[in-house]
Formats: structure tokens, C-alpha cells, sequence
């Protein structure tokens, strides 16, 4: 039961007062007397505690017989199959932007309603609820608020339930009225709806004017043995100091929902309903459904048309046993066979003792014929009850050697006798979370921040309601309304979206055939790609298989792109090889050149290996270590960078080369000019100074400098080296 109390008391709210809350009230019990009569019958036969599916005078009449109560519960198999389906069968809702700008607005909704489906255990709650919707036939709960804005959802039990006897549409969306009604102990009552005031006379008066409304209702009668606790027909019990209270929602003028807490001895709480629909009107707390109806608004539900062949099934069962183990007498007179002859004859030792012949005197009387028709009876209220709800390929039996396509469609033939069913409780549900979601729009103010787990490996958090604050004072800005504001996007308030539920996939016989389909064809050979193999099975998380399998490739594309890279510059370096070896200016520098450079090929080489051998234990196993790229990548620009420093060692090797030939040259010259002075000169010939050496010396200066400053090769349009500067 909601737990809010109101500001102001009971004065605050004007309704029809207590008397004609108990005439609805009692209108309703009245009505949905016999109904609830029957959905207790409903409930027996279904839970079949001691038997229940036999009356008393049934048990009484065969034990009397000497016959077996026997009971093979059909029913409650049928509804548990049902409950199973629907629980296999759970959606999830999603939200839809309502306009263009509201598509981030409807991925917060889609999450915020998962968050909240999570926090009230709201799976749970719905299959109590089909499960009642199957037996007694409604459906309902009440989506309140607690503890200022904690969404609650709470599951009303059927015999609590109450509804305006008038209502004819299976939603009761045309009710005038909805309620519940429980029992509290004196003094929980009168702690969940005292009215606190300042003043102390007047908080006296107060407590006193709740006291006597509870103590008065111990007077007061009731008549549905459907409300358990005992005792049934009063509104209170004195002895035990408990009260009945009753809530219930009633449509007042221009179609506004309000609301009232009452028990037999006066009104406890009443006003207009605090929660809200989409269009900002109040709106009923309470939501329901029924599965059938019969022309008196009478609901019902599944169980009500099994009871017919499972009665028949356990009298026939019952008495086929009883045929077979009891042998039935005739005898001409009294006296020819004792008087307790059959007790004697179901024994399994029997003996009996007669007076007169067999076949003339006395005789057995046959009854393989009578066991033979009730046998056949039998099988045909077994059918019967078979045929109602769920069929054998519904639930998985007999198709064992179908395929899929045949399963599939035997399955949606079952379903389509339980269609109306479904669609019934999905409404249901619908409701439910736009309830979920009106209160959460409606009464989550405050900064919230809610957990989202849309992956399975890892989750996140989504800030909802976060402030603005204000650069000015640090705080939490203020519009010009007077309200606090919050950042754009993140104010439910604001939000508007369409929410739907999901329709659950039922291909699974279907995609398991066409998987086996694409295993056997790539057994056999056909060129199926991995990638397909993959979509097409029913492993977990195989979209991060497929996404890992993608990076996979990618990095096997990558080492082969460096692979080649390497094998280009083996080219490269092998013709710089042979314009060296063509200048025949090869010394031991370029010796040593030429086995560094060999060492940097082998140790490539060695490298394009242990790529190799890496993609193939990457393609022997899909989860071993992920390649390194960026280490991949590093590897190459060091390669990069060491060939730039084997291309610059040769340059500077062919300048050294260059500048060894000027030199020899410069030598030979000096060598001749000596000679030269060595020769005689003749007397009459003036002796001039020889500047040939010095300039010699200059230039050999300015070589020297010119080799000691920085130096870069200059490349053609090819990219070759045509020189150095």
C-alpha cells in the first residue's frame, strides 16, 4: 500500500464521503460473488492440494466403494507450459523519438526504463501476474511512488482486488473504479495514516478522530469469503486488534482520477490522484487486465475450460482401476456366496467359500468389455484436454524427426489459439512501463545517475538531471520561472518519446537448420567465408568474435603490405650493390658496408618470418594474443630509418671515393712540378716564384672544410641519388 501522506489532512479534498465508498464497494463484492466462487474452484483444481479436485462427498462415496482416488493434474501442466512461454517469450521496451530532435532523448527513455525494470524486479512481478491472469483471470498492479521519488511496482493479489461491476472492456478502461483492500494491525494503521499538526490540542484531536474511525470498523460487515483473513465478513477484528482498509481510485467529473484510503468506521485519506498521465491529467495508479468474459462481465481464465475433461479423465481413471482390481458376482438366492464376497475377491489371496455350483448357482460377471469402452473414453478426455491451450508441437513433443520449418509452423498453429492470451498480457505490460515512465518524468527532480549494462562486459553511467551551474555563484542556475535549470539532455522532464515493446525472435529451430545446412556444404567443400559461418550460428557474443576476426584480417593485411615493403628495399639496396661494384671504387669500408647491410637483409629476413609465423598461430586460434600494430608499425619506420642510413653510408663512401682520385691527382701533379724544378734552368730565363702548390693547398683546405660541414643527398624525380650538398 502507497505510503504518501498529503499536506493538509482529510479537510484538503471534498469526495463523496464514506457511505457511498462503501456502497461501491459493496457493489462490487456483491456482483463478483458468484465469479469469485468459481475462481476459487478455479484455484483448487489448479493447485490440487489434498486432492482438491474431488469434493468432499466424492472422497466420501468412493472410499465407501472401496474405489481409488486417483488424480493426474493436467491442468496444472498446461499452466505452467503457459507461464514458461510467456517467460521464454519477455520483451523489452524500447523508446521511439516522437520528432527529429528527440533521438537522443528516446535512447535515454529506452535506458531509463531498463534501469528501472531492473530496480523492481519487474519480470518477476508480470509472470505472477499471467499467472493469475490463467487461473482466476485478472491481472493487476499498481505503479506508486515511495519514499518521495523511489518508483514502486506492487503485484495485487486476485482475492484483495476489487473492480466497478459495470466494466466491460477487458483493460477496464472503461471502470468508474479500481481498489484493493488489506489488513493492517490497530497500530500500523494508525502510524501509516496519521496527520501530523504543530499544535498539540489539535494533534490530539486528530489522533483521537483516527482512533475511533479504526475501533468503529470492528462493527462493520463485509461478505466475500474471497478477502482470507479471518474474520471474512467484518471490516475489523477486536480480538486480534486488526482493521481492513480499502484503496480505492474513482473517476470524479471531467474524467479526473482521484483517490481514497477508507474502512468501515470512516475515511482515512483521500484526494485528487498525485500521478499523471502523458497529456498532465491525474491518472489511475492501478492498471489491469482480464483474459475472458462471459455477457455478465464475469471474468475468467484459462483453467475454467480444462476443468470439464480433467473431472472426466479422473472419474475414468478411477473407475478403470476399480474394474480391474474388483471382480464383480451374481448368486440365484442369498446365502450362496458370503456377504462380504467382494472385500473378499479384491484381496490377492482370496479364497472363496460358496453354496452352490459355478456357472449355475453363482457366477463372476464380466467386465472386459465395460474396461475396454472406459478405457476408450479415456484417451478421448485426454485428447480432449490435450487439444485446449498449448498442442504437443507448442511444447516440443512428437517432432523429433521434423525439420525446422515444420516445427516452426506446428509451433505457430499452437500459438494461434493462445494469440488472444498474449496479446492481452503484452498490453498489459505496455501500460506498465509508460506508467514507469510517467512517474519517472513526473517525479525524478533530483540529480539521478542510473547504471547501463547494454554490454554484458562492461557498463556504464548515464548523468541524468545534471545542474547548470551558474559561472557567477558556483550554484545550480535558476530560469526565469523560478526553477532550478539543468544541463540540455538531461532534464526527463523535458523528454518525450513513444514507447513500444520489442516482439520476441522465435526462429531458433530456424537458424540451427540453416546453420547445419552451412556446416555440411562447407564440409563438403563449397568456399563458405568464415564471417558467414559465424552470423549464421547461435554462439554467445558472436558479434565480437566477427569483430575480432575483422581486426585479425586487418593485421594479417598489414604485415603482408610490410612484407613487401621489405622485399622493395632488398631491390633497392641490391642495385645500389651494383652501381657501387660498377664504379670500382670498392674498398674495405665498403666492404664493411656491404656486410652491414647483408646483416640488415638476413635480419629482415628473419623478421618477415616471425611475422609469418604470427599470422599462422593468429589463424590457429581465435583467442590468442592480439597482434601488436603500432609495434608493427614502429618496426617498419625503424627499417625505414635504417635504410636512409645505409643510402647516406654509401653517399659518403662515393664522396670519400671522389675525393681519394682528386687527391691522387693533386700528388702526381706536385710530383711533377718537382721534377720539374729538379731540372737545369737556363741563365738567361728569370727565376719566377711558383704558386701552383699554393693554390693546391688552398683548394685542398677548402675540400676539407667543404667535407667537415653537414651534408644531404640530393634525389632526382626517380628518387635516385644524383649528388650530394
Amino acid at each position: 500500500m502507497e505510503d504518501m501522506k498529503p499536506e493538509g489532512g482529510p479537510e484538503a479534498f471534498k469526495g463523496k464521503g464514506i457511505e457511498a465508498y462503501k456502497r461501491m464497494f459493496t457493489r462490487a463484492e456483491e456482483a463478483c460473488t458468484e465469479a469469485r466462487k468459481l475462481a476459487h474452484r478455479d484455484r483448487d483444481w489448479h493447485d490440487n492440494f489434498d486432492d482438491s479436485q474431488w469434493s468432499e462427498a466424492e472422497k466420501k462415496i468412493l472410499l465407501e466403494r472401496r474405489q481409488p482416488i486417483v488424480t493426474s493434474n493436467r491442468i496444472k501442466r498446461k499452466i505452467g507450459f503457459l507461464c514458461g512461454l510467456e517467460q521464454r517469450q519477455r520483451s523489452d521496451p524500447k523508446a521511439y523519438p516522437r520528432n527529429p530532435e528527440d533521438q537522443e532523448a528516446a535512447t535515454i527513455v529506452t535506458d531509463v526504463l531498463d534501469f528501472i525494470e531492473t530496480d523492481v524486479r519487474l519480470d518477476n512481478l508480470v509472470s505472477q501476474s499471467f499467472r493469475d491472469l490463467n487461473i482466476e483471470g485478472i491481472e493487476a498492479v499498481e505503479v506508486v511512488i515511495e519514499n518521495g521519488d523511489e518508483i514502486k511496482v506492487n503485484h495485487l493479489q486476485y482475492d484483495g482486488f476489487f473492480y466497478d461491476p459495470r466494466s466491460k472492456k477487458r483493460d477496464f478502461s472503461d471502470a468508474r473504479y479500481l481498489g484493493y483492500q488489506d489488513w493492517f494491525d490497530e497500530e500500523e494503521a494508525f502510524d501509516l495514516f496519521r496527520v501530523m499538526a504543530d499544535d498539540p490540542k489539535e494533534q490530539e484531536r486528530l489522533d483521537a478522530e483516527l482512533k475511533s474511525k479504526l475501533e468503529s470498523s470492528y462493527e462493520d460487515g463485509a461478505q466475500d469469503e474471497g478477502y482470507e483473513d479471518k474474520p471474512w465478513n467484518l471490516w475489523g477484528d477486536e480480538d486480534r486488534k486488526r482493521v481492513r482498509i480499502a484503496c480505492m481510485y474513482w473517476r470524479g467529473q471531467g474524467g479526473v482520477w482521484n483517490y481514497v484510503y477508507f474502512t468501515g468506521g470512516g475515511i482515512l485519506k483521500e484526494a485528487v490522484s498525485p500521478y499523471l498521465d502523458d497529456n498532465g491529467k491525474p491518472d489511475c495508479a492501478i492498471i489491469a487486465a482480464s483474459a475472458y468474459m462471459t455477457r455478465k462481465n464475469e471474468r475468467y481464465g484459462s483453467v475454467r475450460d480444462m476443468i470439464s475433461p480433467q473431472s472426466e479423465m479422473n472419474f475414468r481413471r478411477s473407475q478403470a482401476l476399480f474394474l480391474i482390481k474388483q471382480r464383480r458376482t451374481w448368486a440365484r438366492a442369498k446365502g450362496i456366496l458370503p456377504a462380504n464376497a467382494s472385500e473378499i475377491l479384491a484381496s490377492a489371496d482370496a479364497m472363496l467359500i460358496a453354496q452352490g455350483v459355478l456357472g449355475q448357482d453363482w457366477g463372476f460377471i464380466e467386465s472386459a468389455a465395460e474396461v475396454a469402452q472406459n478405457f476408450e473414453l479415456l484417451q478421448e478426455a485426454k485428447g480432449e484436454i490435450d487439444t485446449q491451450g498449448p498442442n504437443a508441437g507448442l511444447q516440443g513433443r512428437g517432432t523429433e524427426d521434423q525439420s525446422g520449418r515444420a516445427i516452426i509452423a506446428q509451433q505457430q498453429a499452437g500459438m494461434a489459439e493462445e494469440n488472444d492470451l498474449f496479446d492481452t498480457h503484452n498490453d498489459f505490460k505496455l501500460r506498465i512501463y509508460r506508467a514507469m515512465w510517467f512517474r519517472a518524468k513526473q517525479f525524478k527532480r533530483e540529480e539521478w545517475f542510473i547504471r547501463v549494462t547494454d554490454d554484458e562486459n562492461a557498463f556504464r553511467f548515464l548523468h541524468l538531471n545534471k545542474p547548470m551551474i551558474d559561472p557567477a555563484t558556483g550554484q545550480q542556475a535558476i530560469g526565469p520561472d523560478g526553477q532550478p535549470m539543468f544541463e540540455p539532455g538531461t532534464e526527463l522532464a523535458k523528454m518525450d518519446a513513444d514507447i513500444i515493446l520489442q516482439p520476441a525472435p522465435d526462429s531458433i529451430t530456424l537458424q540451427h537448420e540453416e546453420f547445419t545446412q552451412l556446416a555440411d556444404m562447407a564440409k563438403s567443400g563449397v568456399p563458405i567465408p568464415p564471417d558467414v559461418l559465424l552470423q549464421a550460428s547461435q554462439i554467445r557474443d558472436k558479434q565480437k568474435l566477427a569483430k575480432r576476426m575483422q581486426e585479425e584480417g586487418g593485421a594479417q593485411a598489414k604485415l603482408q603490405q610490410a612484407a613487401q615493403q621489405i622485399e622493395e628495399m632488398k631491390k633497392v639496396m641490391e642495385q645500389m650493390q651494383a652501381q657501387l661494384e660498377q664504379a670500382g671504387g670498392a674498398d674495405k669500408q665498403f666492404e664493411m658496408a656491404k656486410l652491414q647491410m647483408e646483416g640488415q637483409k638476413e635480419a629482415g629476413n628473419a623478421q618477415l618470418k616471425a611475422a609469418e609465423l604470427e599470422i599462422k598461430r593468429a589463424e590457429l586460434t581465435l583467442k590468442g594474443e592480439e597482434i601488436n600494430l603500432k609495434r608493427g608499425e614502429l618496426g617498419i619506420k625503424a627499417k625505414e630509418s635504417e635504410l636512409k642510413q645505409a643510402d647516406l653510408a654509401l653517399r659518403q663512401m662515393e664522396l670519400v671515393e671522389s675525393t681519394q682520385l682528386q687527391r691522387d691527382q693533386m700528388a702526381m701533379q706536385q710530383q711533377q712540378a718537382a721534377e720539374a724544378r729538379m731540372m737545369p734552368q737556363q741563365p738567361e730565363r728569370e727565376e719566377k716564384p711558383d704558386r701552383t702548390s699554393d693554390a693546391l693547398g688552398k683548394g685542398l683546405e677548402a675540400l676539407a672544410m667543404a667535407m667537415s660541414k653537414p651534408k644531404s643527398i640530393v634525389r632526382g624525380p626517380d628518387g635516385r641519388a644524383i649528388g650530394v650538398e
